[in-house]
């Protein structure tokens, strides 16, 4: 959507500018052609009254000039729109005074309303008197508003084909980033996967080859569990968030008790906890939310099964579920090693570990955070990370 947005905008504003140039060149162009024309139609006017006097005024059609006959004093002759005895004295007119101290002269006024301004154009002859041309002339507000029509057509039609453009080239985008994206997780699983099973594969070669002290045998077969156990985890978590992808995953919603929610995932990490010596402790207030309940109860699992997995022996875990200004809000606070400023955009890529060695000694699968992002996202909640290196970390989920 933003993409979509910021092509349209840029296209816009481009039509805009250009526009504007366009209209402003032309406009500045015409306005010259018409100046000059009109300085050319007074001296021709100027020759014929010089020699017909106002007989040849009296015999012009109407036309799109005024004409004005103003003598020396500044009293008007003769105006083929309104009498002259009832106009006032033009003596003080900045076109009749240039003409009459130098034979030429030009001004241009607005109207009352800024839409149109009259040019004029005074010529003087030889007894004196000056024969003044005028014509009404559109403002660049007026020529605005008379294509306003023409010039939003055009708009609409920029605006419909750059947002199919963008739409087009955000899809093709969108498919490449996916492509590339499924064959990067492809990759990664294969890798994951083959970990555990050669892992499996040796211990149990050992097995069949008795290669392995009768007391040692146990020890392998805990070791041959582990493994089958990390297989089955990593194929749980690829499966939910192959569901989660193809939109497949049960999103039906009704109310959650996230503090109940909350008492739950402690009580089953609560094995886990006594292994790694984490205390666990849960506070806060009884929130309600309209939610997914598997994909809350997955999101939070996750994220606390990391505090503790990635926590130092004696270490403790926070779980605060709170409601400010209306919004339920759920953060796990853990005195772990912490993730570096650089890595915090990253942990909720699939299979993206800061601590690869650490990830390995836990167990973990490295999809937990791709899948709380997920969760997120059809909840419209969103994430926070907080976190001081070698202090811990402070994940905040807000609906």
């Amino acid at each position: 959507m933003h993409k979509y947005f910021g092509i349209v905008v840029t296209t816009v504003a481009a039509f805009i500018l250009a526009a504007g140039l366009i209209l402003g060149t032309m406009y500045g162009y015409f306005s010259d052609v018409q100046r000059q024309q009109l300085k050319i139609e007074t001296g021709m006017a100027a020759l014929a009254v010089a020699s017909q006097r106002q007989d040849y005024l009296e015999q012009l059609p109407k036309g799109n000039y005024r004409i004005t006959w103003i003598l020396p004093d500044g009293s008007v002759v003769y105006d083929n729109e309104n009498t002259s005895w009832e106009m006032e004295n033009h003596l003080a007119r900045e076109e009749v005074r240039a003409a009459l101290s130098s034979g030429y002269g030009e001004s241009q006024r607005y109207s009352d309303t800024m839409m149109t301004r009259m040019l004029y154009s005074a010529q003087r002859l030889p007894d004196g008197s000056v024969l003044r041309l005028s014509m009404p002339q559109h403002t660049v507000f007026k020529v605005i508003l008379d294509m306003g029509l023409p010039i939003g057509g055009i708009l609409m039609a920029v605006i419909i084909i750059s947002v199919v453009i963008a739409s087009r080239e955000t899809r093709k985008a969108n498919q490449e980033e996916t492509e590339a994206m499924r064959r990067e997780f492809t990759a990664n699983v294969s890798h994951e996967l083959k970990t555990p099973l050669h892992s499996i594969s040796g211990f149990a070669e050992l097995l069949k080859n008795g290669m392995v002290m009768e007391q040692d045998t146990g020890h392998f077969a805990e070791k041959i569990y582990n493994e089958a156990q990390r297989m089955i985890r990593l194929v749980q978590d690829i499966i939910v968030l192959s569901r989660l992808d193809e939109g497949k995953e049960n999103i039906t919603k009704s109310k959650v008790n996230l503090y109940q929610l909350a008492e739950g995932v402690i009580n089953s990490l609560e094995p886990l906890a006594q292994k790694q010596q984490i205390a666990v402790e849960l506070i806060g207030q009884q929130t309600v939310l309209e939610g997914i309940p598997h994909l809350l109860r997955s999101m939070l699992y996750n994220i606390c099964e990391n505090a503790i997995k990635y926590n130092h022996p004696q270490g403790s875990v926070v779980v605060e579920i709170a409601e400010l200004a209306g919004h339920p809000q759920i953060s796990v606070r853990d005195t772990g090693i912490g993730i570096p400023q650089a890595d915090r955009n990253r942990i909720f890529e699939r299979f993206y570990r800061v601590d690869k060695s650490h990830s390995k000694e836990v167990g973990g699968t490295g999809l937990g955070l791709s899948i709380v992002k997920h969760a997120a996202r059809l909840h419209d909640a969103r994430l926070e990370v907080d976190s001081i290196v070698g202090e811990g970390t402070v994940i905040t989920v807000r609906f």
